[in-house]
């Protein structure tokens, strides 16, 4: 079993989009949340990166998460690549990249629940050999949630 955190506390500017129908709740898995962080702050591509700052990609990613918290699909900030079980793509295109997240996305008693899982520096805009291994090692990650 993997360990997550939320990040319900990051994302306090769109918590107001949540479905009033479905609570949804995004978390990361505690293996990559410093990693995502360095992610969001462009660690590697942004020359004035700095430690925990997560501005570079933070706009991006509040988007993706109203997108989430509207408990839908939008093609070009998050879809569906899997669907038994659910994983998903947060998909961050900027300055020629075409960078992922892949999730794992799962329902409980209390509503959706939305976990990144994966890092990936997409090359290509189809999935190929490598992306398809990593929605499959996705699918496979097992987590507990507490409701």
């Amino acid at each position: 079993m993997e360990n997550i955190v939320c990040l319900d506390d990051l994302l306090q500017d769109v918590n107001h989009l949540r479905s009033s129908r479905q609570q949804v709740l995004i978390y990361v898995r505690e293996k990559i949340h410093d990693e995502f962080i360095d992610f969001l702050g462009g660690k590697g591509i942004n020359s004035k990166y700095a430690p925990g700052n997560v501005e570079y990609r933070f706009d991006k990613f509040l988007a993706i998460a109203a997108v989430i918290y509207r408990n839908t699909y939008c093609a070009h900030r998050y879809r569906l690549e899997n669907s038994d079980p659910v994983v998903t793509a947060m998909k961050f295109m900027d300055k020629g990249r075409n960078d992922r997240v892949y999730c794992r996305e799962m329902t409980t008693v209390g509503g959706k629940v939305v976990i990144l899982c994966e890092i990936h520096k997409k090359k290509n805009n189809e999935n190929k050999k490598k992306e398809k291994n990593i929605i499959k090692k996705v699918a496979e990650y097992e987590f507990k949630i507490h409701s």
